[in-house]
């Protein structure tokens, strides 16, 4: 095999297909960065641990996003090529504590191959930054255009967290109502699960929705677009499109012949999951959304699922068997992609090029590591670096599902969120009107939401440097001083291109932190103190109502946002 400029790659292989070829990495030397996405998102990744972890997308502990980039803060990273039938095990036992192992193996999820293979590339260059990119250039790619500008400027408002499936018509219109008579930006507004008459059938339940068509009009007529919520399975009880899925060989089967799977809205075994590697199958899926948007005048879809460890395993699918199963999730994502810039999705294997927007999967609504307000972070940095910069952070205050989120982390969520690239509300400012507090949830929250109209312009404009350069639109703080070891530690700070700098508060109770600035000249965003870095400030004070965040002095952030100072 050739070897790559800065690099060289390793190629074993084998025909013996009971045979499991691996190689191992020491990891305690460097920081590391990359690495699929978890519940519990480590950043930097070394701590990570992974026991047998199979690289295909999966819905366990939120594997949404697997790309096999491991990239250190030395410079040198590792790819393992993507038709590797690859497990990943890090940290794993006493013997392979500090050390991450690339192990080929057929073995499920993996459908048969004649031949087992273990192809890597290894690069070394002068530091992590110049090394990204070096894998933006040969591996990961960069995004071909950029989601539409009205959901970066405005919020996407959803019933999920708030209502759950408990909505209708009557509710809709309230939710609507509500958003306009409280002054927020009209903005994207989302009918979340249970619309459909059964899982699959892509039409309302009438019941429910007997007069959806006025209803989108009312909510148009406000100045909002509309989605849907979708995803890719249709239920046994749904039984005429099931029916026509089996007439026609629609559902993914298994080795054994079955097309019976679950998922979260079905008992065990009472779904079937649409086959996307047949061009029949995207069609079929296609020509219903249309006709649901032509007919009920719905602009776009939330994309749901896609990992392909919803499927009866080990599934039988259409393609090269060396990129199954995740052709799988690749297929559907592209078949979501068609429906335009105000789409989103949540999935990801090699589709770094799509210009929509990636969500991250579900956050709890705590603080902490547990999924929580930390790894609102830490899963920006993971998704920006493994290539998705189109990252659509979760619900503000997160899901709910152990309870409503109290209002200061509803609060220091919000502002967490205000330099991501979109901000999504379902969970609302005057949630918490009827409770007694020390602070004004609808004026601090409000602020922080007209901050990010402010800043608005200089996103868009990175989204358009990552089009063109390949760069993060929310580096971590060591993408500007890549040799400097605090910056490289640093999991509480991020960037918004190179000129704002966000610390936010993310600890229950917490009123002031410590924040660590890189090189350059800083100014503070909420009192115009300027700090020459590298600099730590011990004490930061942020009361409930303070963000802490940077500018660069005389960057194009510094010009927008002036007038806050």
């Amino acid at each position: 095999m050739p070897d790559i400029d800065k690099g060289f790659t390793i190629y074993w292989i084998t025909e013996d297909t009971s045979k499991v070829l691996e190689d191992c990495f020491e990891l305690s030397s460097f920081d590391w960065y990359g690495g699929p996405e978890r519940l519990r998102q480590a950043w930097p990744i070394q701590k990570l641990r992974l026991a047998n972890f199979a690289n295909v997308l999966q819905q366990d502990q939120s594997g949404a996003i697997v790309e096999p980039y491991w990239l250190n803060s030395a410079g040198g990273y590792i790819f393992v090529n993507d038709k590797v039938p690859l497990f990943i095990n890090q940290n794993r036992l006493l013997g392979s504590i500090n050390k991450v192992c690339f192990s080929a193996k057929i073995a499920k999820p993996y459908p048969p191959r004649n031949k087992v293979v273990l192809h890597y590339t290894v690069v070394s260059d002068i530091n992590a930054r110049e090394a990204h990119m070096h894998a933006v250039k040969h591996f990961l790619g960069r995004p071909s255009g950029h989601p539409n500008y009205r959901i970066v400027e405005r919020p996407i408002w959803s019933t999920w967290a708030r209502y759950k499936r408990d909505i209708d018509d009557s509710l809709l219109l309230e939710f609507a109502n509500e958003i306009v008579d409280h002054g927020y930006p009209d903005g994207q507004f989302e009918i979340d699960d249970h619309w459909e008459e059964c899982y699959g059938s892509l039409t309302f339940n009438l019941s429910r929705f007997g007069d959806i068509n006025n209803t989108v009009a009312k909510i148009k007529s406000m100045n909002f677009t509309v989605t849907l919520w979708t995803h890719p399975f249709v239920n046994i009880d749904c039984v005429k499109y099931r029916e026509i899925g089996r007439r026609y060989g629609y559902f993914v089967k298994n080795s054994e012949g079955s097309d019976l799977t679950s998922w979260w809205n079905s008992r065990r075994n009472e779904a079937h999951h649409l086959d996307f590697t047949k061009a029949e199958v995207r069609s079929w899926f296609t020509e219903r959304l249309r006709s649901i948007q032509e007919k009920h005048g719905i602009d776009s879809f939330k994309f749901d699922a896609g990992e392909s460890s919803w499927v009866p395993q080990v599934p039988i699918l259409n393609g090269d068997v060396d990129t199954l199963p995740n052709a799988l999730s690749v297929d559907y994502v592209k078949t979501c992609a068609a429906f335009g810039d105000l789409i989103e999705v949540r999935s990801g294997w090699k589709t770094q090029y799509l210009p929509v927007f990636v969500r991250m999967l579900d956050k709890h609504s705590v603080w902490g590591v547990s999924n929580g307000l930390y790894t609102l972070i830490t899963t920006l940095l993971q998704m920006n670096i493994n290539g998705y910069t189109l990252v659509l952070p979760d619900m503000v205050g997160g899901n709910g599902y152990g309870g409503r989120p109290t209002a200061e982390l509803f609060v220091r969520w919000l502002q967490a969120n205000t330099f991501m690239p979109s901000i999504q509300f379902s969970y609302v400012p005057w949630d918490f009107d009827h409770q007694e507090l020390n602070f004004d949830v609808k004026a601090i929250c409000k602020r922080f939401v007209d901050l990010h109209q402010m800043i608005a312009p200089y996103i868009k404009q990175q989204m358009r440097n990552s089009i063109e350069k390949g760069h993060p639109v929310n580096p971590p703080i060591w993408w500007v001083s890549p040799n400097d070891a605090n910056a490289l530690k640093e999991d509480t700070e991020f960037l918004l291109g190179e000129d704002v700098l966000v610390a936010p508060v993310i600890k229950s109770r917490a009123s002031s932190r410590t924040v660590y600035l890189p090189k350059g000249r800083w100014v503070d965003g909420n009192n115009g103190t300027i700090y020459e870095g590298p600099y730590l400030i011990e004490d930061y004070k942020a009361p409930i109502e303070i963000l802490p965040y940077f500018i660069r002095e005389g960057s194009e952030a510094f010009r927008l946002l002036r007038g806050t100072l």
